[in-house]
């Protein structure tokens, strides 16, 4: 059975439904698995920087044009370059676009698909690194097709056209030229977008380009009516983008058994079974209901999203623009000349072997994926995250430091902090191992304590790492988000020190380091206030101070966002500052409470039917909301947190509540942007029972599976089984009762990833009432910046005396 049928593109193309104020922002073209391409339509969105618009559209009626190049789930707009129209005349595309019906347009995994209200017919498909299209008009008469380069998703109406160029071959069949993208997200400079197009059939005009602007009229017969495009992208030269098109589609066979469609449609399936649900094997086929096939959809389109990035960047022959900006004073917006680079260029050693990568990799949003995606990407494909996580080293040795969010060969800064530590480590335990060890751990280091470095001299949070960590905390001088800036460092310190600790040849220099980063790594301490039992923020002199410096959420749900360290944060609940003592079942139990005050859990009837559960809104807050709000990466491991605080059981309970209130197979049905595969990711990670809370932690937390069979294809050839006895989310079985793994009983709610990095099966019997499973005070996890999370739980914990 392909499982490719289980998978709507539109799912995450306009604003979530329950209310959590933002779009999915995913575009439902043609793209192949971390593809540079993303061939799909562009339309008018809400027309600013940010919001609905910057990826999704499914509430526009018209689309403006299709382009190469698309940044899936993004809050910002960015990418949208090499706008492409077929016309009924020569006329420039207009902003106001081509008037279309949704319920004349389809797309499946590599294929999209409109009718327009004119009745010209578009098909899109897509290489890694080329597109290929075949138009259709009504009458023959009138087949215009318009390329303009000067179009992106920033710009919609068009950048200079000195910015750019549009040569038509001399084959009279060929346009070859050089988009640009528009900086992304409080970045500062543009970047070029080089592409080589050709067409199947012959023109009637032959002087079709004026302004960076072609109009294409064909000269076509009633028979045939149909013109076959095709485009490589690079982003060295047009050269370099034809060279692709010839390596990877040079034929124009469109679909059929050796079409380019039918390859991408395989390629996807391929990809898709490496989870394979049982419920969707073909001998299941017959069984299907209409909640269990809702379900597989579910599944395998959060799936389908997590390979939308981060995204190829290197040519077929491993060229790539270099990230490294020569001239920093180069005007904002112009398009700097940059050197080029080549995979070639970088040698290291893994394994004790000399080593080199295949291909360089972009689109890293990695305040959002550190939590999620990275993980699961290098869980399934350790050897493409391995040359993702080369890509970043390459990216640092080329401009100065770890980059922040990277857009083609350009950083910029939309979230305050230093990811690039959080992807590398949890990469690096799950799998990513292939990279350049000890050029990491140089910027690793650098990033941990250099106040002066960063990548092009764009700084997230260098102007606060001094006082950071001179202060133990960032201040409210130094920063407007001072209390999810220093949250955001803690983590990042528990990444570095646990990246340099897990290193084959850790050196003997680096063991004080370690110590350090682990103790700046409990540094929330500095911001956790006694009385209040809340984190808040303080002025340089240490004062507390009122308002709410968090980023994008609020003090509730960030409070749950550094897994690190949830026992001493739950101890902190039950200190008592009089006697300086922690009563641990106080604090368990005040843990609890504003847990469930978080999730909407009523404390008088948890536990409760449908009826009475937490509604989608809820759970979906929004920015400013005191409630829960899975439609943002902080709050994505808070459900987790009832395994450390004593009580797995509401975990189990709430997670699938989640799943069916806040992902739905509709437009608007997933809770927030989709960022490049995080949020999917959370879906995925839940519907399997696992998920890893604590980043760089080579480990993962338990809860109930949601499917009663599943496999894993994991990197290395092994395969992981998880199976149940019940089918969770259709029968609403949600308690665990016992878990075993390769048939032996398993104690605790925390699975270090070395009793499944070589396969094995996780077995787990279930419940329809709550159980007491992994409750124990014998149970409880491991918990500190420097524990050891390859032992499935923790010391048993005695009296804990709090140094103020």
């Amino acid at each position: 059975m392909a499982l490719t049928q289980f998978v709507d593109l539109f799912v995450g193309t306009t604003d979530t439904t329950t209310g959590g104020g933002h779009s999915g922002n995913l575009n439902p073209g043609a793209q192949t698995p971390f593809g540079m391409v993303s061939f799909g339509p562009d339309t008018m969105g809400s027309g600013s920087g940010w919001g609905y618009g910057s990826g999704g559209y499914y509430k526009d009626s018209t689309i403006q044009y299709f382009s190469m190049t698309h940044l899936n789930g993004p809050g910002c707009r960015g990418q949208g370059a090499v706008a492409i129209l077929p016309q009924e005349s020569g006329s420039a595309i207009s902003t106001g676009g081509v008037g279309y019906s949704h319920a004349n347009e389809s797309a499946e995994p590599g294929y999209y698909k409109v009718k327009f209200n004119n009745n010209i017919v578009s098909e899109l498909t897509a290489t890694t690194r080329t597109g290929m299209a075949r138009f259709t008009w009504p009458d023959a008469t009138k087949a215009f097709l318009t390329i303009d380069a000067t179009r992106n998703n920033s710009n919609k109406s068009g950048v200079a056209s000195s910015m750019v160029d549009l040569t038509f071959g001399a084959d009279k069949q060929s346009l070859s030229g050089k988009a640009i993208a528009s900086p992304f997200c409080e970045a500062t400079w543009s970047q070029p977008v080089y592409f080589y197009a050709t067409f199947d059939k012959k023109l009637k005009n032959t002087s079709p380009v004026a302004n960076a602007v072609a109009t294409l009229q064909f000269d076509l017969t009633d028979a045939d009516k149909t013109v076959q495009l095709k485009v490589g992208i690079s982003s060295v030269s047009a050269a370099n983008a034809k060279a692709n098109l010839e390596a990877e589609n040079p034929g124009w066979m469109f679909d059929g058994p050796n079409g380019t469609k039918t390859k991408s449609s395989t390629i996807w399936n391929q990809r898709l079974n490496t989870i394979q649900i049982d419920l969707a094997k073909p001998e299941n086929a017959s069984k299907l209901t209409a909640a269990t096939a809702n379900y597989l959809k579910q599944f395998y389109s959060a799936f389908y999203r997590v390979y939308s990035g981060p995204i190829v960047f290197s040519d077929v022959n491993g060229d790539y623009r270099s990230m490294k900006q020569v001239n920093l004073g180069s005007a904002a917006g112009s398009v700097p000349q940059r050197a080029t680079e080549n995979v070639a260029n970088y040698k290291f050693t893994a394994d004790g072997k000399d080593a080199s990568y295949k291909t360089h990799y972009s689109g890293f949003s990695m305040w959002d994926t550190y939590r999620s995606a990275a993980q699961l990407v290098a869980f399934i494909a350790p050897d493409e995250a391995s040359d993702m996580m080369q890509s970043l080293v390459a990216d640092a040795q080329q401009c100065g430091a770890f980059p922040h969010w990277v857009d083609g060969s350009e950083d910029t800064t939309p979230m305050q902090g230093d990811h690039a530590p959080n992807v590398v480590a949890g990469s690096y335990m799950f799998g990513a191992r292939g990279f350049d060890l000890d050029n990491a751990r140089k910027f690793m280091r650098q990033s941990a304590s250099n106040t002066k470095s960063a990548c092009n001299n764009k700084s997230s949070s260098l102007g606060q790492l001094g006082n950071y960590i001179k202060n133990g905390y960032v201040n409210t001088a130094d920063s407007d988000r001072a209390s999810s800036n220093t949250l955001e460092m803690i983590t990042t310190d528990g990444s570095i020190g646990a990246f340099l600790q897990a290193l084959p040849e850790t050196a003997e220099v680096d063991q004080a380091e370690i110590q350090t980063l682990f103790k700046r790594a409990a540094n929330w301490k500095n911001i956790f206030n006694d009385s209040t039992k809340t984190l808040g923020a303080r002025n340089a002199a240490g004062a507390w101070q009122n308002g709410n410096f968090f980023h994008e959420s609020t003090e509730p749900n960030y409070f749950w966002s550094f897994a690190q360290d949830w026992t001493a944060l739950i101890d902190r609940l039950g200190f008592d500052a009089g006697t300086g003592k922690v009563d641990t079942a106080k604090g368990k139990a005040a843990a609890i409470t504003r847990l469930n005050t978080l999730f909407s859990i009523p404390a008088s009837t948890p536990f409760t039917g449908a009826g009475a559960e937490p509604t989608g809104r809820d759970l979906n807050g929004g920015e400013y909301s005191n409630n829960y709000y899975i439609g943002n990466e902080p709050a994505f491991q808070t459900p987790w947190a009832y395994n450390w605080a004593g009580a797995p059981k509401y975990a189990q309970y709430i997670i699938p509540v989640i799943m069916r209130k806040n992902f739905m197979m509709i437009p608007g049905g997933l809770p927030g942007n989709d960022d490049m595969g995080a949020t999917s990711a959370w879906y995925v990670w839940a519907a399997l029972g696992l998920y890893p809370v604590v980043p760089s932690a080579p480990g993962l937390a338990v809860s109930a599976p949601q499917f009663a069979g599943a496999t894993v294809w994991l990197g290395n050839g092994k395969k992981l089984r998880i199976e149940t006895d019940k089918e969770a989310l259709l029968g609403d079985v949600r308690y665990i009762n016992e878990m075993k793994l390769n048939g032996a009983t398993y104690q605790g709610s925390w699975l270090p990833l070395d009793k499944i990095r070589n396969g094995g099966t996780l077995s787990f019997t279930l419940s329809a009432t709550p159980t007491e499973w992994g409750t124990g005070d014998n149970l409880a996890p491991p918990s500190g910046p420097g524990a050891d999370y390859s032992k499935a739980t923790a010391k048993e914990a005695t009296g804990v005396q709090i140094v103020q």
